[in-house]
């Protein structure tokens, strides 16, 4: 099969279609013909032996019986064989010829179609009786004898008489009791294997002419078939060439929606549109970030071509200047390392080492980090534990589940008014931890719902920032946290705040162990 196979695959897959239903049919008919003619044959011949079986022990019982009946009205046979050329005319077998004789085969009556024939004398029956009759009766007598002890059993034989094969059958009739002296007959009875062949033939000729047309309206058929059901597939084959980056939102065509062809064109539309969207996705994220790296970068130069241009600058100039070139660097270096995390877990490389992290533990030590920073900001921050979360713990990395806890916490005290309060809360289930991040900000533009975990998503602030990032940062912190927790098994969900109208709401859920 590995050998054909590179030679089947420069077919096209009608034509192999078409071949291997060809093959298939060829097979069948093949089979079907060989074990049709075999069985025809041996029926034949089945029936052929019954015929001059029977028809031998027939003649020879009714030889018997005209013996037995002419001894019991006491008449003699004047011609010897009278009786059996008696027999024969009253049997008047069609298509059959009967031969009797002794068992030296020099005494016949014979019985052929057409007028019956009286045997005058032992010389005129042995010219009448055929020299193939003669040789068969020869050789069952010498080599065959015990098949043919009396009438009941008879020997089968084929011998070739005028040029045509006959099926014979030969049986033994011993003399009666009351006339020992009478020899021995042999009773045979021929049957002409010519109708059987001619039948054969006729059944030869008919399968050597229907199965080559079968076969050629089998493969005519196949293929009209195999090309009209690929047909969708050669019209899909040229749509899919013609799609590049500039047209991915044309689609296959659907012919049949329920054929295979058809779920495979629904599929491969939904791969173009999934293709599509992210090709979209990337392109706008690499806009994003381009913009968002153009600002610091031009801050950056520009610090630098201003501390150039002027030849003579003092050392508190050149520090702010460089101060401000640090600031930007940092901010540039975030976002580099921002874009660097998404972009492995857009990439499906593992990301962090996981063990097990208490998450009470984890939370309590990011709000601590971000305390300075809500009390410069004049935002309160409290913390609580249900019962049910006491001790619980989570497969992780917690360098990076801290990570997501500071861009939420610094997302919520970003948006917190002052004097307002941002509440952080650990719960848990049986299956889940669980930590909502609430503050009493402006909360989430409708608008921005559905994106609000997309990267470079800006939101208005209080304090200049956005949702999901720092003040002036490149609104990849939403986006980080939810890449984060998803690297994790888990996942941020935006939700409304408890108790109160305004604010937005964050949860995180991760699997615990």
């Amino acid at each position: 099969m590995d050998r054909m196979r590179p030679g089947m695959m420069r077919l096209s897959i009608r034509m192999r279609l078409t071949l291997w239903n060809a093959s298939v049919l060829a097979l069948v008919l093949g089979t079907f013909a060989f074990a049709g003619w075999v069985t025809l044959t041996n029926t034949l011949r089945q029936r052929t032996d019954a015929s001059v079986r029977e028809s031998a022990r027939v003649v020879a019982g009714a030889i018997r019986a005209e013996r037995a009946a002419a001894q019991a009205r006491g008449d003699v046979e004047e011609v010897r064989g009278a009786t059996e050329q008696a027999v024969l005319r009253e049997l008047r077998v069609g298509d059959l010829e009967v031969f009797i004789a002794d068992e030296d085969a020099q005494l016949m009556a014979a019985r052929q179609p057409g007028p019956a024939r009286t045997s005058i004398n032992a010389a005129d029956d042995a010219i009448l009786l055929p020299m193939a009759v003669r040789t068969l009766l020869r050789d069952i007598v010498q080599t065959r004898a015990g098949e043919i002890a009396d009438e009941r059993q008879v020997a089968l034989g084929t011998i070739r008489m005028r040029g045509v094969e006959w099926r014979a059958g030969v049986t033994r009739l011993a003399p009666m009791a009351q006339d020992p002296g009478e020899p021995p007959l042999l009773v045979t009875a021929l049957h002409s294997l010519e109708d059987d062949r001619l039948l054969l033939r006729a059944v030869r000729n008919t399968l050597s002419l229907a199965i080559p047309l079968a076969l050629l309206a089998s493969v005519l058929a196949g293929y009209a078939l195999a090309r009209r059901s690929l047909a969708p597939l050669d019209a899909i084959t040229t749509r899919a060439a013609s799609i590049t980056a500039a047209n991915l939102d044309d689609r296959l065509p659907i012919v049949n929606p329920h054929d295979e062809l058809g779920r495979l064109a629904h599929i491969v539309n939904g791969l173009l549109g999934r293709v599509g969207d992210a090709f979209r996705t990337q392109r706008q994220f690499v806009a994003d970030a381009s913009h968002e790296l153009r600002t610091p970068i031009a801050i950056i130069r520009g610090e630098a071509d201003v501390t150039l241009r002027r030849s003579n600058r003092d050392e508190a100039e050149y520090r702010e200047a460089l101060q401000v070139i640090q600031q930007e660097s940092v901010r540039l270096s975030r976002i580099v390392d921002d874009l660097f995390l998404l972009a492995r877990v857009d990439a499906g490389s593992p990301i962090g080492e996981h063990r097990e992290v208490v998450i009470a533990e984890l939370v309590g030590t990011a709000a601590r980090s971000v305390r300075s920073l809500a009390e410069s900001r004049g935002v309160s921050l409290t913390l609580s534990e249900t019962a049910a979360a006491h001790g619980v713990r989570v497969p992780g990395d917690s360098m990076l589940l801290h990570r997501l806890m500071l861009n939420l916490l610094d997302n919520a005290l970003k948006h917190a008014p002052p004097s307002s309060t941002v509440r952080v809360r650990v719960d848990a289930t049986d299956d889940v931890a669980c930590i909502d991040v609430e503050d009493e900000g402006p909360g989430v533009p409708p608008a921005l719902h559905d994106r609000v975990f997309e990267r470079f998503v800006h939101g208005a602030s209080p304090h200049a920032g956005e949702v999901g990032g720092h003040g002036g940062g490149a609104g990849l912190g939403l986006a980080i946290a939810q890449a984060i927790a998803q690297a994790h098994g888990g996942q941020v969900t935006l939700r409304p705040p408890t108790d109160r109208a305004h604010g937005a709401g964050f949860r995180v859920s991760l699997p615990r162990t």
